[in-house]
This record gives structure tokens, sequence and C-alpha cells, in this order.
């Protein structure tokens, strides 16, 4: 037996919930049947409502500025950075905080994908001089070393996946990793400040 792709009994469990996404799912479910049906007239309409489906379910889905970033790569995204320079913001990155020995030898590890805008931060309890590598890294990411005033120190990039040793040019009391391409506006002196947004992780 064949097996249906639009039953009555699923199309009854659709319109028993009238939320807008139910109503958007609807929808698309009715356009998709007379899209997919054999007509002999007008099949303009069946591509017209189809259009219109999508069109709400991108709307219920991804409303106009929302943020679907609440994690990267498994740590919760618990903190946020600001970049100032000469008394304004410069940038804005939402980070997670990387603040026990795991986290500070795990990083950004094994990480596919950094979202635009994101990053890692590194604390750690006393500024002394620090070394990172990009072993088992595939992100091209700008390593920006942070003296223990706020300030950055220096901006190294980090070439995916090598064991070279990346120092600090001295004592640094932070470290934020983000995507290179989002450190091209940043320079050594710039500000940075951070707060916290959640309560830190366990591990």
């Amino acid at each position: 037996m064949e097996h249906a792709l639009f039953s009555p009994q699923s199309k009854r469990l659709l319109t028993a919930n009238r939320g807008p996404f139910h109503r958007a799912y609807a929808l698309l479910i009715n356009g998709l049947r007379r899209a997919f049906r054999p007509q002999t007239a007008q099949p303009e309409r069946s591509i017209i409502r189809l259009a219109i489906a999508l069109m709400l379910l991108t709307v219920v889905f991804f409303p106009a500025g929302a943020r679907t970033d609440t994690e990267i790569c498994g740590y919760p995204v618990d903190g946020q950075v600001r970049i100032h320079r000469e008394g304004e913001t410069h940038a804005t990155f939402a980070v997670s905080l990387a603040e026990s020995t795991f986290r500070h030898r795990r990083g950004l590890m094994h990480c596919p994908h950094l979202p635009t805008g994101h990053g890692m931060l590194f604390i750690y309890d006393t500024a002394r001089p620090r070394a990172f590598w990009m072993k088992d890294t595939p992100l091209a990411l700008a390593i920006i070393f942070i003296a223990d005033d706020g300030r950055i120190a220096a901006i190294a990039k980090g070439i995916p996946q090598s064991l070279n040793r990346i120092p600090s040019p001295g004592p640094v009391r932070y470290v934020l990793e983000i995507n290179q391409t989002e450190a091209q506006g940043l320079r050594r002196g710039d500000q940075m400040q951070w707060n916290r947004v959640s309560a830190p992780p366990n591990n």
C-alpha cells in the first residue's frame, strides 16, 4: 500500500489547534496538496497559496530581530563583551565565558562554526604570560590578548589546526577568541568591558 503524504487524520490534527503556527502550517499543507494534485485550470493559485504559507512560516520561526544562537558548540552564551574606542562602543559580542581549567584547555576545539557576533572569553584569576594554539580547531580565529586593565595588548591570527604556539606579548588576564574577519576593525589599545548575562557554567 502506498503511504499517503497527507491523510484526513493529519488534516484534522492540524486544524484542531488554531495558533499562528498551526494556521500557517495548515495553509502550507493545503498549498502542497493543491500544488501536487492534478488540475485543469488556474494552477497559479496553488503556487500563490504555497508562497503565502512559506512567508507565514518564515515570520513565525524567524521574527525580525530575533536571536537564534543561544549556545556556542555546546557552551551557553552567558556573557557579553563590548569593545570601546575613544569613549564609544566599537563592537559587541555575545560570548561563552571560559573560567575553569577544563574550559581553558578545550576552548573552541572541534567547533565547526562560530556565529557572527559571537566568541569565547577566557577569564583568568591573575595576569601572566599566556600561550594559545589551534590544535583540533577548524576555525580561522582571531586571538585577542587583553591586559588586566581591559586594554587589548595584541591581536594574533590563529591558523586552523596549527600546532604552533601563539604567545601573548606580556602578562594578560583575558583572551577573546572571535572570527578573524570580525577582528579587522579592532586594534591595540581598544578597551574591553564584559558582563555576565547568566549563572556561570558548571564545568
